[in-house]
């Protein structure tokens, strides 16, 4: 905002200055002795007029100074009213007034947005409960029934996993109304979810290799498992064909120790990730050549855990190349208090 480009602007009233200002020069021409006065009455419309015009210029400059200053600190944009402090003017309070219109509508369609989120989340967690009972009915009749099982219990084990990820997924936005942090033991948060994944990790006759697990970190462990559970998931999607002795999959799970944090690491000889595409892996929906080519991806498992290592203040790092494995690492700060970002 420049003072060249407001007296542009406000080209009228440099059009009437002009006019009046000539026909007060052409009337003193008529009088005896008018060069003085000619003269004075230039200075003085001239004066009147860049003066005035440049106060008002500097009033309008500080003022939407002010509010660029306002709108840059304030981090919801929405509430921009309530910072608006000068109306020392009517084009002032009218400013005010407009952007008091605009916040109230805009508060209105976010609380209606988020009631609809919250409804969906309701929604989506009542159907998740509800579809636990008839999938918990079909392992019990497989199990009473192993003569018919033909695979079939290691499907309903990653149908009961595809469930699992969409109650994460509708949770993980509102995860701080959902955490509870405290100790928690890395031997044995690691051996319950690789548990829940021992019909296809014995099928496939995986090598599992656990040491350095002695570790205590600060975390939740229903999110922690759910997150182990989604790369040790993706370790079976892409393991490699088995070897002459029968073994495809190798999984070495492992912990160490740093001067401000605890390492997880879970490591594969799977197919492993192109170059390429590594810094795109936690991106939602983001499956990769290999994702695409297997059909078996969906996008949403690294993206899952990702999020929800933001939201718990937890790093989270994948390396990767193509036909040399994967390695996700798992970032635990040392820390007995854990606060989460909404």
């Amino acid at each position: 905002m420049t003072y060249g480009n407001y007296l542009r602007e406000h080209g009228i009233w440099t059009a009437l200055y002009l006019f009046l200002l000539i026909t007060i020069e052409l009337f003193l021409l008529t009088m005896a002795g008018g060069s003085f006065l000619m003269g004075y009455a230039f200075l003085a419309l001239t004066g009147c007029y860049f003066g005035g015009t440049y106060l008002e210029f500097h009033r309008m400059k500080s003022y939407f100074e002010e509010l660029e200053s306002a709108m840059e600190i304030l981090k919801e944009k929405h509430l921009f009213y309530e910072m608006i402090e000068r109306q020392d003017t009517q084009e002032e309070r009218n400013v005010k007034e407009l952007f008091y219109q605009v916040e109230t509508g805009t508060l209105t369609e976010l609380e209606s947005l988020k009631k609809n989120a919250e409804d969906y989340r309701d929604f989506v967690e009542t159907w998740v409960h509800e579809i636990k009972v008839p999938i918990a009915v079909i392992k019990m009749i497989l199990a009473n029934h192993r003569e018919a099982d033909f695979g079939l219990s290691v499907e309903v084990d990653r149908m009961e996993r595809y469930v699992e990820q969409a109650l994460f997924y509708a949770r993980s936005s509102a995860v701080s109304k959902d955490y509870l942090v405290g100790p928690l033991k890395l031997q044995k948060i690691v051996e319950q979810t690789i548990l829940s994944y021992r019909r296809q990790l014995r099928d496939m006759n995986a090598r599992i290799e656990l040491h350095d697990l002695e570790q205590e970190v600060y975390s939740d462990g229903k999110w922690v498992q759910f997150m182990l559970g989604q790369v040790i998931g993706n370790s079976i999607k892409y393991a490699p064909e088995k070897d002459e002795r029968g073994c495809g999959l190798v999984l070495e799970i492992y912990a160490t120790n740093t001067a401000n944090a605890v390492q997880l690491h879970i490591k594969d000889n799977g197919i492993g990730v192109k170059a390429s595409e590594v810094d795109r892996v936690f991106d939602k929906g983001f499956t990769g050549q290999n994702g695409r080519s297997g059909a078996k991806s969906t996008g949403i498992g690294l993206y899952l855990c990702k999020k929800l290592c933001d939201k718990l203040e937890h790093g989270i790092t994948l390396t990767s190349g193509e036909g040399v494995g994967t390695e996700v690492t798992f970032v635990f700060p040392k820390s007995g208090v854990t606060r989460v970002v909404e």
